[in-house]
């Protein structure tokens, strides 16, 4: 009898993780791990913090030794863009013309930067950031006195901002928003976020709509139109388009894999029509099965606990995935993580005062806490995340009481 051939399409962090998982579970599978870039799989936290500053070397992102990849018995790596998906065979196309067939396939494609659709909007030389190559080319242009200007004020366009900013850059950062890492943070916590940049030297202009780019030779030229219909144009030397992800799920749509923001999965990871078709990290839309609705999440722990989420799957160990977001981001000496969703609350109360750097946001819904935002107090996370999945209705005063630590409050 064969082995079972299981093909990962997407070879970074979160497809990396489910072969080293398989690998582990199943000793007599054949991984099949499938990538377009050059590198092992690594994690890319860091590409927008400290490798970005020279701070870290990006060949210590890698999941694992570089012989891990190229020498396991078990697992055969191969460097290649997929283009199609025949469903009834079972059977990859390469864009190189190689066809690669499977029992069972795991979908860890992640996103593609998504791209700005105004004129000069493909120009050449404008940067983004997702991989090793984007990191190196940007971090070359970063020298003291240039400008850099950042459209998008999310995670990735925040981070390389303040990274920007400590190398001696003229940042300068826009958005349609009127607050950054809106995703992600409530008022209050954006708002403070902004004013430390701002007291580095970082600029805003919110509520903003990029028109077009220009290129001389010397300076980009980003025209932009603010939401009272002025127009204004803005220069630098580099530009960064922040402005999100794409997941390009093309070739599963034509094989009739379902897909909407990404792969449909279920809670078991996989695709509810398709059994032999798994998804996992950024890509995966998640039927979550604590939350009890379809979630996508662009987080380093997502991508972690999901892996093995689906490598228990494959190896026959059923587990249901209920994962609850956390993320977290460095910038400017401060660490802010965030847990939960903070879209479900109805309420909020403080522990600590933040105007001193150092404080927590619960997040409530009907006297519940449903998601918690602390900014250098990452040691209560864990207590939150309790509290989050019990479910239970807890008193506000011992919740802001300093004197009583969440860990007691959870227990």
């Amino acid at each position: 009898m064969s082995a079972r051939r299981i093909a990962i399409v997407g070879a970074g962090h979160a497809g990396g993780r489910v072969a080293q998982h398989l690998i582990e579970l199943d000793g007599t599978c054949q991984v099949l791990l499938i990538g377009d870039e050059p590198y092992a799989p690594y994690e890319r936290p860091a590409l927008s913090k400290a490798v970005l500053a020279g701070e870290q070397a990006w060949s210590e992102l890698m999941l694992a030794a570089d012989g891990f990849w190229s020498s396991h018995p078990g697992l055969v790596r191969i460097t290649a863009r997929v283009v199609g998906l025949d469903r009834g065979r079972r059977c990859l196309s390469l864009a190189d013309g190689r066809q690669i067939e499977f029992d069972e396939l795991v979908v860890a494609i992640g996103g593609a930067p998504r791209s700005l659709r105004v004129p000069g909007g493909d120009l050449p030389g404008l940067h983004v950031l997702r991989g090793i190559d984007d990191c190196d080319k940007l971090a070359t242009t970063l020298v003291p006195g240039s400008r850099l200007l950042v459209i998008g004020a999310g995670v990735i366009g925040m981070e390389v901002a303040a990274t920007a900013s400590g190398l001696g850059v003229t940042v300068t950062v826009l958005d349609v928003s009127d607050q950054i890492m809106r995703r992600c943070l409530p008022a209050p916590v954006s708002q403070w976020l902004a004013s430390q940049h701002q007291q580095v030297g970082v600029a805003f202009k919110s509520q903003v709509g990029v028109q077009s780019i220009a290129h001389d030779g010397a300076v980009y030229r980003v025209r932009v139109q603010g939401a009272g219909g002025a127009c204004e144009v803005l220069e630098a030397e580099q530009v960064l388009l922040a402005i999100g992800i794409d997941c390009n799920t093309g070739f599963l749509q034509q094989a009739g894999i379902g897909c909407q923001n990404g792969v449909v999965v279920d809670a078991s990871c996989r695709s509810p029509d398709t059994p032999w078709c798994y998804a996992v990290g950024d890509v995966a839309n998640c039927d979550n099965a604590f939350y009890g609705r379809l979630m996508r999440q662009e987080t380093w722990r997502n991508a972690e606990n999901q892996a093995l989420a689906v490598a228990r799957q494959i190896a026959g160990v059923a587990q249901r995935y209920a994962e609850i977001p956390w993320m977290w981001t460095d910038q400017l000496g401060h660490n802010i993580q965030v847990v939960g969703l903070i879209d479900d609350a109805d309420g909020h109360v403080w522990r600590g005062d933040l105007s001193q750097g150092r404080a927590t946001m619960v997040l409530l819904r009907d006297g519940r806490v449903v998601a918690a935002v602390m900014v250098n107090q990452g040691k209560e996370r864990k207590a939150l995340e309790a509290l989050i999945r019990e479910r239970r209705v807890v008193d506000k005063s011992l919740l802001s009481d300093l004197s009583v630590s969440l860990k007691a409050v959870a227990a």
